[in-house]
């Protein structure tokens, strides 16, 4: 028997309200007040924070619909002031050469961002997949590392960043507070306008944070506890095959125990599907 599951919709006429013009582009006067090397260090770190709130609870929902929104108008060929800051930035550096905008020391940052290995494709594409929940830490986690290396990211703290983060599930709750407010005052520094900054604000105010169910690991506990119960029935299941085929006993309970620990290790990570 099929079961059918409503395709849940997100509400992009109340993004389009709240975005209207990016705001990065209407408090930055035609972003003048930001060179080559902070767009590239703002297009790094909104992409980082998109996709650490895709992995909280409370913001999982919004994550989605802004990578929807910033997907909207295609792969970033065209300057779109209504488009979200995330589009906006990954159309600065992806074509520094147009004379749609102009940044600080203007010729200087075209001169830096020609010089950038921005794969503007790829990046669309790992946007695309937070909007439609098919990214995971093992798709986000080596394209987020590239992406530090396309940008020339050479700042440790947005790398140290990166790295807890991809570990967002495993962090203490002083952790999480600390990586966002962090990420939070990094982009204000650079440009107080940005979109996710109230997003963010609220995500420094949390008293506890409540991780997404697929990013919801299991604790070593029950790792340990799984690994524990397999072994068991393993033992057991071996000793029985032993005796019934007049095998060596001790031989296949030794095997049956390994095997069942394998077992039980996997299965206590498998997540309930519903």
């Amino acid at each position: 028997m099929s079961i059918y599951i409503p395709e849940k919709k997100f509400n992009f006429e109340l993004l389009d309200s709240e975005i209207a013009e990016a705001r990065l582009y209407r408090t930055t006067r035609n972003l003048n007040d930001i060179d080559g090397r902070d767009a590239a260090n703002l297009l790094y770190l909104n992409t980082l924070s998109l996709y650490m709130m895709h992995k909280d609870d409370k913001q999982y929902d919004y994550s989605r619909s802004y990578a929807g929104q910033t997907i909207k108008y295609g792969n970033y060929k065209m300057f779109k002031s209504h488009s979200t800051d995330l589009y906006l930035l990954a159309n600065i550096v992806s074509n520094p050469d147009v004379k749609t905008f102009r940044l600080k020391n203007n010729m200087d940052s075209k001169r830096f961002l020609r010089k950038l290995k921005f794969e503007d494709r790829k990046h669309f594409f790992f946007i695309r997949n937070i909007s439609t929940d098919k990214v995971q830490d093992k798709l986000a986690s080596p394209y987020l590392f590239r992406l530090e290396s396309q940008l020339k990211i050479k700042d440790g703290r947005y790398k140290q960043w990166r790295r807890l983060i991809m570990d967002w599930e495993n962090l203490r709750f002083t952790q999480r507070q600390l990586v966002t407010a962090k990420c939070l005052q990094e982009i204000r520094r650079i440009a107080k306008g940005s979109e996710l900054v109230a997003k963010l604000s609220t995500m420094s105010k949390y008293r506890g944070f409540k991780v997404t169910p697929k990013y919801d690991k299991p604790s070593l506990g029950k790792r340990v506890a799984g690994t524990a119960a397999g072994a068991i029935a393993g033992r057991v299941i071996g000793k029985k095959i032993g005796k019934k085929f007049g095998k060596n006993v001790d031989k296949y309970k030794k095997v049956g125990t390994g095997i069942g620990a394998i077992a039980g290790y996997w299965a206590s990570g498998r997540q309930r599907q519903t």
